[in-house]
């Protein structure tokens, strides 16, 4: 520490430094002292601050899965879909640091947002978040050990749809269907004889299907399993309908453009409140009626899940009536 003192017409300066002997010089001016002392009192420098990490927010870990996860999994379009959804418009969830999202935040989200779609829509965003802390715990190490959707309470599921065709509705949609689209109208014949989701039809291939053993062959389907699913005569002279050539997918309407071209021909037909999907609750609906059991009904529709495929069937109690007698 310097001192400066004026000693008659000069100026003095003391530097005291602990463990030291006190230094002194004299100066004419005040200006050359405090130059002097300057000199000689060395300034520690300061500690260099380490740069802080950046937080790990919410938004980053979905970026980062849609990145190097979504490509490969089988529901990765639609988990892509999801996530880049919350990044743009959950704002205030993603902006959390990822390891402080936990079930209070989670159900202030799924509260809100109930209100705005299905709560099996809810549950399924759900599935995506927890995929992602899944994979971020089990690989990427990053220090998170908590998946907070482990254990929170989802939405319940709304009553399964019971939209059964009346007779001559099969020939309504089918014939619009025909004037519509050349293509739309096989996949809605196979969609009420086979049970095939949308997307299967709508991935069919011409390879994967056998005329003679009148089977068509799903390499991926929703569950994971592979399977073949019988096809009825009716299938099978829908297929004839399909336009040439007849190689590589049998339908050229990506699925969107189906689902549009089915919203179209049911509005013309008057059925309106009926969803493509409903066609397969249908054909379930209609193998049972055709004497099939359980587990055939199953081997058909893909469903591993029984209590799920009860779901998907809907009898006419009039129709039990008449097996009663």
């Amino acid at each position: 520490m310097a001192s400066i003192i004026p000693r008659g017409t000069n100026w003095q300066v003391k530097i005291r430094t602990q463990g030291q002997p006190i230094r002194s010089k004299t100066f004419p001016t005040k200006e050359a002292a405090e130059a002097w002392a300057a000199s000689q009192v060395k300034v520690k420098p300061k500690a260099a601050t380490k740069p802080r990490k950046p937080v790990l927010t919410v938004a980053d870990l979905f970026e980062r899965y849609i990145k190097t996860a979504t490509p490969h999994r089988r529901s990765g379009e639609w988990e892509r879909r999801v996530l880049q959804r919350m990044v743009r418009t959950e704002k205030t969830l993603c902006a959390l640091p990822a390891a402080k999202l936990g079930k209070p935040q989670l159900a202030e989200w799924r509260d809100r947002r109930v209100t705005e779609v299905l709560g099996s829509t809810v549950g399924r965003e759900l599935d995506a978040i927890s995929s992602v802390y899944r994979l971020a715990i089990e690989e990427w190490d990053l220090g998170l050990t908590v998946n907070p959707v482990r254990g929170f309470r989802r939405p319940k599921l709304p009553l399964p749809r019971d939209i059964r065709l009346a007779i001559g509705d099969d020939e309504k949609l089918i014939a619009a269907a025909i004037e519509f689209n050349r293509e739309i109208a096989p996949a809605v014949v196979l969609a009420i004889e086979t049970a095939m989701r949308q997307g299967e039809i709508a991935k069919l291939r011409w390879e994967h299907i056998d005329v003679e053993a009148r089977t068509a062959f799903l390499p991926i389907t929703k569950n994971g399993t592979a399977r073949k699913v019988p096809l009825s005569s009716k299938a099978i002279e829908a297929l004839t309908w399909c336009p040439p050539p007849h190689r590589g997918r049998v339908f050229k309407l990506t699925q969107s453009a189906m689902q549009h071209a089915f919203r179209q021909i049911r509005q013309q037909c008057g059925l309106g409140n009926v969803h493509f999907h409903d066609l397969r609750h249908e054909a379930a609906s209609r193998l049972f009626e055709k004497g099939l059991n359980v587990m055939e009904v199953a081997a058909i529709t893909g469903h591993k899940n029984l209590k799920m495929l009860q779901r998907y069937t809907h009898l006419r109690a009039e129709d039990l009536a008449k097996k009663l007698g």
